[in-house]
């Protein structure tokens, strides 16, 4: 996906180069990313187009939690300022604005990208320690102004709550959520366990530098106020289909096992959240398939979606576990509740 030419000229020239020097990059389902060289260091442009979920006031909320993310030692990577001196750069079209923003580019390899090899319970324990620092620096932060706030997860789009899909979805999986939903909805939101969060936690948006034993996170578009639990849920959610093929229930009991290790070195995690994983992962599973189960054509899906799909309906319907996992088992091995 690209953004109209004109579009990428005029956003090149604020940042000191040629559109020719933009080379089209992974990710941002909703935004237009490239590849550029900034200065001698490799950066992200991120460009978000006028029918985007973004404004400038949201941009500027995503970018002030960053930064205090980052002075705090979290595992982000900076935002680099254009020619003009701004974190933020827009292009104006009739009444539409195109916003820019460009961050250095984290080190190591994108997750997905990695095959299971390439990891190890190390690495595993490091993605843990990774979001539990974040988890621990979120605790307290506090938007320098009212408008900064990023909204509750209930309110904003994620895939924890894909509001524009639900509207039309049919009366079963509305049903399915609907059960799923006033069980989480009841759960409490103290700042021990609720604040802001990744909330698309998944192995397209981190880096992995293996040599260094340390994982960036990118792409905070949806952060929100949600249970600390949900980002969790998203990465065993989401190895589990990325990783398809392996033995589902020791490959993702050894997973959350290692990554639990690791992010409780930063954050403790009271044994009643683990009990609580199995409905955020139906939440998610209802809330993905949902986004996708209209265009899903399974002669044609390749990738997650192929990985993902077959068999999903049925499972959702019967209420079946995303994965059924001894979860309290888990939890006692990785070391948490000592």
């Amino acid at each position: 996906m690209s953004a109209p030419q004109h579009v990428l000229e005029a956003i090149a020239r604020l940042y000191g180069v040629t559109a020719t020097q933009l080379q089209p990059a992974t990710g941002g389902h909703f935004a237009y990313v490239y590849e550029v060289r900034l200065n001698q260091r490799a950066c992200i442009l991120k460009i978000m187009p006028p029918d985007a979920d973004m404004d400038l006031r949201a941009m500027r909320a995503i970018l002030e939690w960053l930064a205090f993310l980052a002075k705090n030692g979290g595992p982000v990577v900076p935002p680099v300022c254009s020619q003009q001196g701004n974190l933020i750069e827009t292009m104006m079209e009739g009444e539409q604005v195109y916003i820019a923003v460009v961050f250095e580019k984290a080190p190591g390899v994108l997750a997905e990208g990695m095959a299971l090899e390439a990891w190890s319970d190390t690495l595993f324990q490091a993605l843990g320690r990774t979001i539990g620092a974040c988890h621990r620096i979120a605790q307290g932060y506090n938007p320098s102004k009212a408008e900064f706030r990023r909204p509750e997860w209930s309110a904003g789009g994620s895939c924890f709550n894909p509001y524009e899909e639900l509207e039309d979805a049919d009366s079963l999986l509305l049903e399915r959520r609907a059960q799923t939903l006033a069980r989480i909805m009841a759960l409490p939101k103290d700042r021990a366990n609720y604040g802001l969060a990744h909330l698309d936690l998944h192995f397209g948006n981190f880096f992995v530098d293996a040599g260094a034993q340390r994982i960036v996170l990118f792409d905070f578009d949806d952060c929100a106020y949600g249970w600390y639990l949900m980002d969790i849920t998203m990465l065993l959610f989401d190895v589990l289909v990325v990783y398809n093929g392996n033995d589902t229930l020791s490959f993702g009991a050894h997973f959350l096992e290692q990554l639990l290790r690791g992010y409780c070195t930063q954050m403790p995690l009271d044994a009643f959240w683990i009990t609580q994983l199995p409905d955020f992962l139906k939440l998610l599973e209802i809330g993905v398939y949902v986004m996708l189960y209209r265009d899903y054509d399974p002669a044609t899906a390749d990738g997650w979606v192929s990985k993902f799909m077959p068999g999903r309906r049925e499972r959702i319907e019967q209420a079946l576990p995303y994965v059924d996992l001894d979860f309290m088992a888990v939890y006692r091995a990785s070391g948490c509740s000592s």
